[in-house]
């Protein structure tokens, strides 16, 4: 049973408490028969609960690698599915899907299953439809989308305290130095709506949840400007030739930006 094999937790923090409740509306509509144990685990105390997660309070002021070493001695399985709290899971969650996906990770000892293409593979997984290689070659290989982690090698990831982003640059570090085998699923076994970027609303997002009949007051919608800002940024850094991205990066540091897969 699934139940016996994995868990679930969703990473999370008192300021992105306004979401709870709307991921956990999603969570409980799109994975019927949901029985397993899942938690989502952020820094302050807090009074708010959810009928089908238990929350996990690791202490105000702890940061993301600190809160998944909180969070680890709840798990009780080898391998847990690991999410954000701003990713809803709106698309249908099918546990025999998830049970294949387990199967495979016993089969070919992965240790990390992102369900995510970002960044993408093409080197395919011989005899496994919509299975790919993770060659851990460049930085966010492994990274905080969503993925099925085996537990013992989700452990070797916490060490000191390191925030969101300094904690995400470390993991391809520290997956190549373990051996640990990583592989990507375009299977579509779980899939999110992404609802939130530097800290405000995505016009997407926005549009989806009105349908839905949802809305977020306390967040602001993002300017047009400033997605389009962030989203040719992201997509450009991944056709850009090495030397033009390198000149940007130069140009892009010298006006202030900070690249935290420079800083750890």
């Amino acid at each position: 049973m699934l139940k016996e094999r994995m868990s679930y937790l969703i990473y999370s923090c008192d300021a992105y408490s306004d979401l709870w409740q709307h991921n956990h509306h999603f969570l409980v509509k799109s994975w019927k028969g949901r029985d397993v144990d899942s938690f989502l685990v952020t820094d302050k105390e807090t009074d708010k609960t959810l009928e089908t997660v238990k929350i996990l309070c690791a202490g105000e002021g702890t940061e993301m690698s600190e809160r998944t070493a909180y969070a680890l001695p709840y798990i009780n399985t080898e391998y847990v599915l690991v999410t954000l709290d701003d990713y809803f899971p709106v698309h249908p969650i099918h546990n025999e899907r998830l049970e294949r996906l387990l199967d495979i990770m016993d089969r070919e000892k992965i240790d990390y299953l992102r369900l995510f293409p970002d960044p993408n593979s093409h080197k395919k997984w011989k005899g496994y439809d919509g299975l790919y290689h993770i060659p851990l070659d460049k930085n966010y290989d492994v990274n905080l989308y969503q993925g099925i982690w085996r537990r013992s090698f989700l452990e070797k990831t916490v060490g000191q305290p390191l925030n969101a982003w300094q904690y995400e640059v470390t993991l391809t570090r520290i997956a190549k130095k373990e051996g640990a085998v990583c592989a990507l699923s375009k299977g579509g076994e779980y899939e999110i709506l992404d609802v939130i970027r530097k800290g405000k609303l995505l016009h997407r997002a926005k549009r989806y949840l009105a349908k839905e009949g949802i809305t977020i007051p306390t967040r602001e919608t993002i300017a047009y400007k400033e997605e389009m800002r962030i989203y040719i940024y992201n997509h450009g850094k991944k056709i850009l030739p090495k030397p033009l991205a390198k000149l940007v990066k130069n140009f892009l540091r010298k006006r202030g930006k900070t690249f935290f897969s420079e800083s750890i």
